[in-house]
């Protein structure tokens, strides 16, 4: 038993003393201490040769060459999931439903906050009655007594001095529309139109006291449904040049609050002009196809879809009610119908509608 201990230990390296080395004396290595030959100076061969000689299995070896590379088929394989993997999640999760401009509310058209400052001797008249009407209302309440005070004193003002006094005719339209008098609102708009055709506040509340009027009508005699329809054509062509006027005062304006004001009166003017285009469609009977009132319902989809009011709620609320509209006149023999000037499928329209529906809920959501 001890003879084969002997043996066995016979076969093994003695262990190198201390004081023993294997570096030859005088030897380049021994002149630099701890420096080690790149790793890249050992070719493959090489490195499998000393693995046996120390003793590792065969298939460790052969993985451990094989990590160090990919093969075709397997490449082929990863790029294949990926693909699989970036398809899944455009089909799962949408960008344009997790990563979209949130739908803003314009609102009405507004001079602003109430006015609040102390009336002194120097101020002028126009400010002492828009300081009174601001008080009656924004602060005890008294919208009829506001309105009246605005009634009481623009008549005596001429008519060339109007364009000073256009702050206490705006807040009057205001009062006007929250109180729901869209007659006199038409009034006090017409007048105020035929000395300024392009302002923007007259055109816009003019358009309001008309679609306040007319859009909860139900049924229209034939001669109400002419006299509407040219009144809203000629509202539509009022709002067009205050629009174009109000691009060009946007240009040539250096400040930004400024511009974003432009802006902001002039999406609200468009909305008005869509809503406009909207009702002459339906005054001649939501017509489709071929017939000439679908330039109409081509052109509110033409505004609705413009960059500036592509995000707003009202613009997607006013979309969703021409596309109902259309689907639900659309019968089920046609293919495909022309709408703004291309051929749509129904089941296209569909799903657009359902994706504009989708927005609105999960904008309330928020």
């Amino acid at each position: 038993m001890n003879n084969q201990s002997d043996q066995n230990n016979a076969q093994l390296p003695a262990p190198l003393h201390s004081s023993q080395s294997a570096v030859p004396q005088g030897s380049e290595i021994q002149s630099t201490p701890g420096v080690l030959p790149p790793s890249d100076s050992i070719q493959l061969d090489e490195k499998i040769a000393i693995a046996r000689d120390e003793g590792f299995h065969p298939l460790a070896i052969e993985l451990a060459i094989g990590s160090h590379e990919t093969s075709t088929a397997v490449k082929f394989l990863q790029l294949g999931l990926i693909i699989i993997a970036a398809v899944l999640v455009a089909f799962l999760f949408p960008f344009d439903r997790f990563f979209k401009p949130q739908a803003q509310e314009l609102g009405t058209m507004t001079i602003g906050d109430p006015v609040s400052e102390k009336i002194s001797e120097t101020d002028p008249p126009w400010q002492k009655v828009l300081l009174e009407m601001d008080q009656l209302y924004f602060h005890e309440g008294k919208l009829t007594e506001a309105i009246q005070v605005a009634e009481r004193n623009l008549p005596r003002v001429p008519k060339k001095d109007w364009e000073s006094w256009h702050k206490v005719h705006y807040r009057y339209w205001e009062l006007l529309a929250d109180a729901g008098k869209s007659q006199s609102l038409k009034a006090a708009t017409h007048s105020y139109l035929e000395n300024r055709p392009e302002d923007p506040f007259a055109n816009y509340y003019a358009a309001h006291a008309f679609l306040a009027a007319v859009e909860p009508m139900r049924s229209f005699t034939s001669d109400m449904r002419q006299n509407f329809r040219l009144e809203a054509e000629t509202l539509v062509e009022q709002i067009e040049r205050s629009g174009k006027a109000l691009r060009a005062r946007q240009k040539a304006e250096s400040t930004a609050g400024q511009r974003g004001l432009l802006q902001n009166l002039y999406q609200k003017l468009r909305l008005q002009q869509a809503r406009l285009l909207v009702l002459i469609w339906r005054l001649g009977g939501y017509r489709e196809d071929k017939h000439p009132d679908v330039v109409y319902r081509d052109k509110a989809l033409d505004i609705l879809e413009q960059n500036e009011l592509i995000n707003l709620k009202e613009a997607k609320i006013l979309k969703i009610a021409i596309y109902n509209h259309i689907l639900d006149r659309w019968h089920w023999f046609e293919g495909q119908q022309v709408i703004q000037g291309m051929k749509q499928r129904r089941k296209t329209l569909d799903a657009e509608l359902k994706k504009l529906q989708r927005e609105l809920k999960n904008t309330k959501a928020l």
